[in-house]
């Protein structure tokens, strides 16, 4: 008889600890693989997600809008000239809008200030599509048709929000979300506002 085997922990044991350790290791190994793959799936959906979101948020900033629909169911219509940007916060922008006598399809209690030839408009911009890209896209200077909503104390705005706009916000002015109409002026589109006016809303 070998005496080994009689020894507690002998050559059988020792032997059978040693495979055990080379289990143990090619499994966390393995763990450590499928890990890393899950990980790596887990961002390449990541991506995929946030492309389509990007995609299907810039299609509908962009896509055409039907005046009339927007027209109807809005409080205010107005087309004027971006005077002033003010940046509160990414997504959050208060613009002045330069409109001219003839310049309002739809008037409501839109809060106008008289200024030489023009009247000015206060908007409160809202980015609700959370999109990399401003939506709506307003630029300084370009001249614009907005159809949207206007302020007044009974329509609720999240308290963080009026706080962080300071004040600058006062009932009158207009409210415009990404869903909003907003578009760049042209004939077109000024010749269909137009119609809309002379259309009825249900």
């Amino acid at each position: 008889m070998d005496p080994e085997e009689n020894r507690p922990g002998g050559k059988s044991s020792l032997y059978q600890s040693g495979g055990a350790n080379r289990n143990n290791s090619r499994s966390s190994v393995l763990l450590n693989r499928r890990s890393s793959s899950l990980l790596y799936h887990f961002d390449i959906l990541k991506r995929e997600s946030d492309f389509t979101h990007e995609a299907v948020c810039m299609s509908e900033c962009r896509k055409e809008k039907e005046e009339r629909e927007h027209y109807c169911y809005s409080e205010f219509a107005v087309n004027g000239i971006v005077h002033d940007i003010d940046m509160v916060r990414k997504g959050i922008r208060l613009i002045t809008l330069m409109v001219s006598s003839d310049g309002f399809y739809k008037m409501s209690r839109l809060y106008v200030t008289p200024d030489s030839f023009f009247l000015k408009v206060r908007l409160l911009v809202l980015d609700t599509y959370k999109c990399s890209k401003p939506c709506p896209d307003i630029k300084l200077g370009s001249r614009y048709i907005v159809m949207g909503q206007i302020y007044h104390r009974r329509r609720h705005l999240p308290n963080d929000l009026l706080a962080l706009l300071g004040g600058k916000l006062k009932p009158g002015d207009g409210l415009l979300r990404s869903n909003n109409y907003v578009k760049r002026f042209n004939k077109r589109r000024h010749q269909k506002a137009l119609e809309a006016t002379r259309s009825k809303c249900r």
